[in-house]
């Protein structure tokens, strides 16, 4: 009963068509360069951010250090510009 009353309400008021919740937008963020990369598959790269990639786990456990892993970024350049 109440419902339908605060229904009409809103009606004529003008607004039974708008949703309750207003939809939030997520900001834009950019996208990330990768920063560590699989050796024995060179495809195979993490940026740094989220989970641990499957193939970095074991070798972390292994004792290998994460600074292993690290992108060589002047080889990159080197690479792009020959």
């Amino acid at each position: 009963m109440q419902k339908a009353q605060l229904e009409e309400r809103l009606h004529k008021i003008g607004r039974a068509n708008e949703p309750t919740q207003l939809a939030r937008k997520r900001r834009p963020y950019p996208p990330v360069r990768p920063k560590y990369c699989n050796p024995k598959n060179p495809t195979e790269t993490w940026s740094g951010r989220g989970r641990l990639p499957r193939w970095l786990r074991p070798q972390l456990r292994g004792g290998r250090k994460l600074d292993d892993f690290l992108i060589d970024r002047v080889s990159v350049k080197k690479r792009q510009t020959a």
